[in-house]
């Protein structure tokens, strides 16, 4: 069994705050599951919101995204994040058990 992947890449800003200001850190992981549940309810808190899960390998540079960060799929060359770019909801960590199913689930808004 091998982990799921739809998407080469995943772009991350980091969110931090200089001088009072939002200022963003660039960063970019390996291939990635990207499942879009924009537009249904059902009653939880992942409804209208995008799953993203990043296989443990993938994260390339070592870091895990957080609460407030800004993401989108693909590779993006911008030092800044889009208009576009969804914001980091929900981080669970799951690094543990099977290497083949150790990944970080992320949700979007």
């Amino acid at each position: 069994m091998t982990f799921p992947t739809n998407i080469p890449a995943v772009t991350i800003w980091e969110k931090t705050v200089v001088n009072r200001a939002a200022a963003y850190i660039r960063h970019e992981t390996g291939a990635a599951y990207w499942q879009d549940n924009r537009g249904q309810t059902q009653g939880h808190d992942e409804d209208d919101s995008i799953f993203l899960a990043i296989h443990a390998s993938a994260v390339t540079d070592g870091y895990i995204p957080k609460v407030n960060d800004r993401v989108l799929p693909g590779s993006v060359p911008d030092e800044q994040p889009p208009q576009t770019a969804y914001t980091v909801g929900n981080v669970k960590d799951l690094r543990f058990g099977s290497a083949m199913m150790q990944h970080i689930e992320v949700i979007l808004k």
